[in-house]
């Protein structure tokens, strides 16, 4: 049973799954709502279409996924689940969370279907030959924002929600290169379109620190034109970004190892999340 279970959380990607979860409450939060039943929806129907994303991913890529080493172990191109089941589940998934955010409008449900086919159809398949993959694998990121901004009865076209959801897009692209320049090699083997072919490893730094120094600024924005949160908030955020820009300028401009380039990646992702839990922390401290 614990097998079982190891075998279909890789499928669904729960981390990265959670993750879009908590994206989505963000911006659920910064639209300003109470905790209520439609919370629950929101979460509910985002983690079942992240997940149904996620194996429907593996499915897709299951042939090239079996020629890189950090992906050949997932359960589809390893063989512990059968392509069949992957498909089956992904469909299960996706039907359960459109039931889940239809609870709260056309709206979200629609969002929810951009984002599925953005990153299943088009993301997916575009970096097979195209570095500018990263434009809609960025969208993917930007859009669950979107989704608890509408799912709380939120304008998506009103300034707070444009705003992070544009920090969203902008802090998803570092990420992919950074991927990118860790395993350029075993993309490259799988026929993977790649920055690296273009930039040699000093100019991908600085296009990442540029790229990175821009989404952390941009946060600031957000403080600056968004109604629930005010400019209070403005100066401990400028300190929490330049601390955050200073030590991951210190990692970036290192030795350029592996396991540098990992700890950048786990910096930025943590920024990130901390920036989320921040924003919903104060968005409920306000409501209370």
């Amino acid at each position: 049973m614990m097998k079982s279970f190891s075998v279909y959380s890789e499928l669904i990607k729960y981390k990265l799954s959670l993750a879009v979860v908590l994206s989505s409450i963000t911006g659920y939060f910064i639209a300003g709502n109470t905790i209520g039943i439609n919370l629950f929806y929101l979460g509910a129907g985002v983690f079942s279409l992240a997940a149904g994303a996620a194996a429907l991913n593996q499915y897709s890529e299951r042939k090239t996924d079996s020629l890189m080493q950090r992906t050949k172990n997932r359960p589809v191109p390893s063989g512990r689940m059968s392509e069949t089941e992957a498909l089956t589940i992904s469909v299960l998934l996706f039907s359960t969370g459109i039931v889940f955010l239809y609870k709260n409008g056309f709206t979200p449900v629609l969002f929810g279907i951009i984002t599925v086919v953005l990153y299943n159809f088009v993301y997916t398949r575009l970096k097979r030959i195209s570095v500018l993959s990263i434009i809609p694998g960025g969208l993917v990121g930007a859009i669950p924002p979107m989704i608890g901004y509408s799912s709380a009865g939120g304008n998506i076209l009103h300034p707070d929600i444009l705003t992070f959801s544009a920090f969203m897009f902008l802090w998803q692209v570092p990420h992919f290169w950074l991927i990118i320049a860790r395993y350029g090699e075993e993309y490259k083997k799988a026929g993977i379109a790649t920055i690296a072919t273009y930039l040699d490893d000093s100019q991908i730094k600085n296009l990442v620190f540029f790229w990175v120094l821009v989404s952390s600024i941009l946060i600031l924005v957000f403080f600056l034109v968004t109604d629930p949160f005010g400019k209070i908030f403005l100066i401990p955020f400028s300190l929490l970004n330049i601390t955050f820009i200073l030590l991951f300028h210190r990692i970036l401009y290192g030795s350029w190892k592996h396991e540098e380039i990992k700890d950048a990646m786990i910096l930025i992702n943590s920024y990130g999340l901390l920036i989320m839990l921040l924003l919903i922390a104060i968005s409920v401290f306000q409501v209370i």
